[in-house]
């Protein structure tokens, strides 16, 4: 995630997902996670090749976004950010900002709105302070907090962002968290 300290920006090449370079996301994920997706996650990742970035800067894989459109209780569809990973010596670079613009032109896009695309949202650790500043310049609001959502990882509790899209209005209470 950028914050203060930001170095030079750098302009991200995105490319599409396949199954051919499925392993230089697993590798990039390795790099940039505390946890260890298992095998499954990116096998499931296929059904989603729609929603999925990866970032190259000078033909190296460098960042990726991935999510999932998601059926939504009111009818409508949300898309689910999994991930969204820069390695380190290229983050404060605008890679991050790159990517999360990505998906919120695609939320926009004639083919979501027909699909009825109302929202995206993810789940950010309690104590990431730094995700949460970036996502709320983006219009993201925290609307909820989950306890032990995380397995071995300290702190295990997360809160949910939200940022409406196409119109709809934020169909969860907004909780005031000042990170």
């Amino acid at each position: 995630m950028e914050d203060e300290g930001r170095r030079k920006a750098l302009k991200l090449d995105l490319g599409n997902l396949t199954e051919k370079n499925m392993g230089q996301l697993k590798k990039l994920n390795t790099a940039t996670f505390p946890v260890k997706y298992k095998d499954q996650f990116y096998l499931d990742l296929v059904k989603y090749f729609d929603y999925c970035r990866l970032g190259f800067y000078a033909d190296v894989l460098v960042g990726s976004m991935c999510c999932r459109l998601e059926d939504r209780e009111d009818g409508g569809k949300a898309l689910y950010i999994m991930t969204l990973s820069i390695l380190e010596p290229y983050r404060k670079r605008n890679l991050a900002s790159q990517l999360v613009q990505w998906i919120l032109d695609r939320a926009q896009s004639k083919e979501c709105q027909e699909k009825d695309v109302r929202e995206i949202y993810l789940h950010v650790q309690t104590s990431n302070k730094t995700a949460l500043q970036f996502y709320k310049k983006f219009g993201f609001k925290v609307t909820e907090k989950i306890c032990d959502y995380y397995h071995n990882i300290d702190p295990p509790d997360c809160y949910v962002l939200r940022r409406p899209m196409n119109g709809h209005d934020l169909a969860h209470e907004v909780l005031d968290i000042n990170p």
